[in-house]
């Protein structure tokens, strides 16, 4: 058996994090899922990963002809030249058995083969696709394992690293899991509407650390990627209380203490149409025109309606993504997993050094998580690893209103984030106005007072605190100052 520690690439892109730097060499793996979870494109990505290696590479199917694996291989776009491929479903000597079905003698006859196979052309890597194609030649299940332990044997004896696909359905006492070095199950979710959602877990991993949990994963044109989970650092400093980030209007950095910041997260809530969505792209543009990397992510409109909304209100939002400070990606929460966009937005802190990351709005994010219990947590460890990793992030959160009948989301922005600023309407002399008020802020100072504002030329435009009104917050208040003019 293999000693060495280096540890083997699996060609699958994200695993290898999960796993901490890939296969140990010379072990069995079981790659488990129902069907049409990517158990065969799995092992194809493993063996094409090893030719590239220059490693012999060999594939016994059991479940599909040659033919059927390169429709499969031409399908991701692969050329499978250079790989073994052995089909023992059709192969004359196995049909000699036809007879024994059910039999042991077939089971015996098809292991037997497999081995052969193994001897003649001694791989690096071995895919067996699928171990229930043999499973119902035996309904014994210690005459089954011990057939398993023999090709495992083999494997063992040529140092070769053998991945056995199987389905995660059917008696448990016909699953030899335990042979197993290590075990990765494959999951698929389908919703009512739209895509679904698929994962990767392991459910067993010997001799090295791995990352658990599920983490998100998808089939495209080449092959599968894995998401891994974002591990946050609970273990963080604070941020310092000196490096603050200003908003672009010196009367809201003056509500909020000066400004925000860096490596926090703030929460923007309100009502449909107050302004969330402008109040964040005027901090972005003050931070994109003091030369900072800025990254938006627009879930509820498209990328032409921001840009109009923008140069309406005198935003010149087309002059920062041409000097490559501002970047906007608009984000169709049905096509994108949640680990998928996390990734993605770890990938521009980390790889691009992005300062100020925008997710307009968190509403649009939780619809790629429907009826997940997990929510808070899921979000809550996105906003921790951006605030270890030194970004400011903002996030919009609608709230019912009479312009929709939306139950409240299952969400705590209090847990989430570190500072909250509420939009709201108000009515006076007639008219709906705007007021806006900083509910918490984790780190330093800010002010208690209400605000009015208003959208116009530059975004958003903070007026002095409602000192002479009484009741703001229940929408309808009461004037006791002299008669003056609002915004």
């Amino acid at each position: 058996m293999s000693t060495s520690t280096t540890l083997m690439p699996s060609g699958i892109p994200g695993l290898d994090d999960v796993l901490q730097g890939g296969l140990r060499p010379g072990h069995l793996y079981f790659i488990e899922g129902n069907p049409g979870t990517g158990k065969t494109t799995f092992g194809l990505q493993f063996l094409l990963e090893g030719l590239r290696r220059g490693e012999r590479c060999l594939l016994i199917s059991l479940a599909e002809s040659p033919e059927e694996v390169a429709v499969i291989a031409d399908s991701h776009g692969w050329s499978i030249e250079g790989l073994e491929v052995r089909d023992l479903v059709s192969a004359e000597e196995i049909h000699s058995t036809a007879l024994f079905d059910l039999s042991e003698i077939a089971l015996d006859d098809r292991v037997q083969a497999m081995m052969a196979e193994m001897e003649a052309l001694r791989p690096d890597r071995l895919v067996l696709d699928t171990l229930a194609a043999l499973r119902v030649y035996s309904d014994q299940s210690s005459y089954f394992r011990r057939h398993v332990e023999l090709f495992r044997s083999k494997a063992v004896e040529l140092r070769a690293t053998l991945l056995v696909t199987d389905e995660a359905t059917g008696p448990a006492e016909l699953h030899p899991r335990s042979l197993a070095w290590g075990i990765s199950r494959l999951e698929q979710q389908v919703e009512e509407y739209g895509p679904g959602r698929r994962w990767l877990w392991l459910p067993k991993l010997r001799g090295q650390a791995y990352v658990g949990g599920c983490h998100d994963m998808c089939i495209k044109t080449g092959g599968l990627q894995v998401f891994p989970r974002l591990d946050a650092d609970r273990s963080a400093e604070p941020p310092s209380q000196h490096d603050l980030i200003s908003s672009g209007s010196a009367p809201l950095d003056a509500l909020l203490g000066g400004g925000l910041e860096r490596g926090t997260s703030v929460g923007v809530i309100g009502p449909p149409g107050c302004g969330k969505s402008t109040l964040v792209s005027s901090f972005a543009m003050a931070a994109a025109g003091r030369g900072e990397r800025v990254a938006l992510y627009a879930f509820d409109e498209s990328l032409t309606t921001f840009r109009k909304r923008s140069i309406s209100q005198g935003l010149d939002i087309d002059s920062a993504p041409a000097s490559n400070l501002l970047t906007l990606r608009q984000i169709d929460p049905g096509q994108v997993s949640p680990g998928e966009l996390a990734r993605e937005l770890a990938d521009e802190v980390d790889r691009k050094q992005t300062q100020i990351v925008i997710i307009d709005s968190l509403n649009g994010y939780l619809q790629a998580m429907p009826n997940d219990p997990s929510i808070n947590l899921q979000v809550h460890d996105l906003l921790s690893y951006l605030s270890a990793h030194g970004a400011l992030t903002l996030v919009t959160l609608a709230q019912p209103s009479p312009l929709n009948r939306q139950e409240g989301l299952p969400v705590d922005l209090s847990y989430l984030t570190d500072t909250v600023i509420a939009q709201r309407y108000f009515e006076a002399y007639g008219a709906i106005r705007y007021a806006l008020s900083v509910m918490k802020k984790r780190y330093g100072d800010h002010e208690r007072t209400i605000r009015e504002y208003k959208i116009g030329r530059g975004g958003v435009i903070v007026g002095e605190p409602l000192s002479d009104f009484r009741g703001v917050l229940t929408g309808v208040p009461e004037y006791l100052g002299e008669d003056r003019p609002l915004l």
